[in-house]
């Protein structure tokens, strides 16, 4: 007796080889990925400049990478500390300039990991955006909500500005299952709906550069129960994130990668665990050992630098 629609795990047409540079991007769902990744020693920039939920946002941040010039943001001033529109707000600074300097240094470094990167994977989170004088923003980094607009993005406007970026990388797409409550229901709903159509135009537009990962389709028609969610019985729980992480290793991965991962997991565990005594001579010297395999593990596989 089956008890659950279980999906499939379909394999991309261009998966993930192991020493390929991909930056991963987008709502906080984009993070149990990217860090996952990180630990296991992989070539991956995760959410250079944040948590960013709209796929303007997102869009707008890679488009200005690319084109370089001189960046100058709008920012605003909160107890003490200036932030920008255009990024989180765990990316700020005591003054202006150094705000200044932070995020152009930032855009600098992520246009430098763009020139030999193969995949971008992308995780719209939601369609509803703020407009600041006629601009969209990342962040309303809690100004005075007199200042921005609340809409929704059209189909037409995403795959605009998500075409020219399609066109020059393999991207894949996510739609994060994080639902939007302040939306309301109905409008997380209509939100999701927009990005999974704009998603799917650009993939029948662009059917080599453009892959879709259903991962929202994992939670909505396969991980149907509250025991996958966390307590606020929105976000995703370590079973489900378990579950995501599986479907990424099969679709995404290629055979290589997959065999890479299974030798190196063994060796994260033993390095991220924290003993009772971390002086103790067996310790040391199991730690020691570990580390040398994992140099040995890096070498083998076609690591240029030790990560």
């Amino acid at each position: 007796m089956k008890l659950r629609t279980e999906l499939p795990h379909s394999a991309m047409k261009r998966p993930f080889e192991v020493t390929d540079r991909t930056l991963l991007l987008g709502s906080c769902f984009t993070e149990h990925i990217g860090q996952w990744m990180e630990g296991l020693w992989l070539n991956v920039k995760c959410n250079p400049w944040g948590v960013l939920f709209n796929p303007a946002s997102i869009a707008q941040s890679v488009t200005r990478c690319l084109q370089g010039g001189d960046y100058q943001p709008e920012m605003t001033e909160r107890g003490g500390r200036f932030y920008s529109f255009d990024h989180h707000s765990s990316i700020c600074a005591n003054t202006r300039e150094a705000l200044l300097t932070q995020v152009q240094e930032l855009d600098k470094e992520v246009g430098r990991y763009l020139i030999d990167t193969q995949h971008l994977l992308v995780t719209f989170g939601t369609a509803w955006v703020y407009e600041r004088q006629g601009r969209v923003v990342a962040n309303c980094q809690k100004a005075p909500a007199a200042e921005f607009l609340r809409r929704m993005l059209t189909v037409e406007e995403i795959v605009a500005l998500w075409e020219p970026l399609v066109q020059r990388y393999h991207v894949v797409f996510t739609v994060s299952p994080i639902r939007h409550i302040g939306d309301g229901l109905h409008g997380n709903q209509l939100s999701k709906a927009t990005l999974l159509l704009a998603i799917d135009q650009l993939q029948r537009r662009y059917p080599e550069q453009v892959e879709y990962l259903p991962i929202y389709e994992l939670f909505m028609d396969d991980l149907r129960d509250y025991r996958f969610y966390a307590d606020d019985l929105v976000h995703p729980s370590t079973l489900a994130i378990e579950a995501v992480r599986e479907l990424v290793n099969d679709s995404l991965f290629s055979t290589s990668l997959q065999r890479y991962i299974k030798e190196a997991t063994p060796l994260v565990k033993t390095l991220s665990h924290r003993p009772s005594d971390p002086e103790a001579e067996e310790y040391r010297a199991l730690l020691e050992e570990t580390k040398a395999k994992r140099a040995a593990l890096l070498q083998r596989w076609g690591f240029c630098d030790e990560a």
